[in-house]
């Protein structure tokens, strides 16, 4: 009796068809039951595996294995384009340091024929558009020792816009304080001929050029007590965090005196700052990714919020390299953030 041989699938058809079902799979278990990944990925192989099988029938081994190695190359230039791109896009990573001689120095300025200690830090700093700029950010010594320790005497009013409130509160009592900084801000908007946009850059890219530091209400632990982001930051700079600060902010002259802030300690600086000269400018809190962003009612492509009838272009203070209307993919959600604060 003859009987032909049975007929094998496609080893490269079987993969496709595998890999399609896998995908559908894996998404309608992780969206509908609330399992384990692991135990999803399981379940979707094993399923997917059965489909394919059921579909295609049983692949030849020899061309299993040759489909397998063209996925494999395929697979590899996919992820290796795909991170070309991110690295274009994305933003390269920071230092968490400071040149010697732009830390923090306590030193003299002479105001109405006197001699008043305060402290400066010599910052130099490059914008988004690539112009150079240097300012010396100062507080004096006497405002410091007064204002250092007043969030702790705040009590809000109400629970229903605690962060708003609280940063309306910071930032009144500081502003008198930061007229130093404003004044150096002043002679490079003078010096330059710096238009709205040009000048908020200015100012947004020094602060974002200041290397980002933790502000915990608890004490600063060991890295090994947090998760992967802050416990890679600690590792690679573990004097990035400071500790048993109210609310986990700093007020802005505290912020001038150590230059050390994160997310809204940097926000409410900002956010004094444009205010001061004028600008519609907002402070945006999201619960959900635990984070504070600048917003400017100024023309700008990106994301945006409105708010009352109002654009405010959204604005990453805590990494260089964002302009307005610029977030991170992972804070780029704009249902998740909400206005708290606005300057007009």
């Amino acid at each position: 009796m003859n009987l032909s041989p049975k007929k094998h699938a496609n080893g490269c058809l079987w993969l496709v068809v595998m890999a399609i079902v896998l995908t559908v799979s894996f998404g309608v278990i992780t969206v509908s039951l609330d399992l384990p990944i692991l135990l999803s990925l399981v379940l979707s192989v094993t399923g997917s595996v059965f489909i394919a099988l059921k579909l295609v029938g049983r692949p030849k081994l020899s061309s299993l294995i040759g489909g397998a190695v063209i996925a494999i190359i395929v697979i590899g230039i996919l992820v290796a384009g795909i991170s070309f791109l991110f690295s274009m896009f994305e933003p390269p990573v920071t230092s968490t340091v400071f040149e010697v001689e732009e830390s923090v120095q306590k030193t003299y300025r002479f105001e109405d024929n006197d001699s008043v200690e305060v402290y400066a830090a010599n910052r130099f700093w490059r914008d988004n558009m690539g112009n150079d700029f240097n300012a010396v950010l100062a507080v004096r010594v006497k405002d410091y020792q007064k204002l250092k320790n007043h969030i702790n005497g705040y009590r809000p009013a109400s629970r229903i816009n605690f962060w708003g409130d609280l940063y309306d509160y910071i930032e009144r009592t500081d502003r008198p304080a930061l007229d130093i900084i404003l004044e150096s801000f002043s002679m490079i908007q003078n010096e330059k001929k710096l238009n709205k946009m040009e000048f908020a850059e200015m100012v947004v890219t020094c602060i974002q050029d200041i290397p980002y530091s933790l502000v915990f209400q608890e004490d600063c632990l060991d890295s090994t007590n947090y998760e992967y982001d802050i416990r890679k930051l600690l590792e690679d700079c573990p004097e990035c965090c400071i500790g048993n600060i109210m609310y986990g902010i700093q007020n802005p002259v505290s912020f001038m005196k150590n230059l050390k802030g994160d997310c809204d300690t940097r926000t409410v600086m900002i956010y004094s700052i444009l205010k001061s000269f004028g600008y519609d400018v907002a402070i945006l809190n999201s619960e959900y990714y635990r984070h504070s962003i600048l917003g400017i009612n100024l023309p700008a492509s990106g994301k945006a919020k409105v708010y009352k009838g109002k654009k405010y272009a959204l604005w990453e203070t805590t990494a260089k390299y964002y302009s307005a209307g610029s977030l991170p993919a992972t804070y780029s959600d704009i249902s998740y953030w909400d206005i708290v604060l606005t300057s007009k």
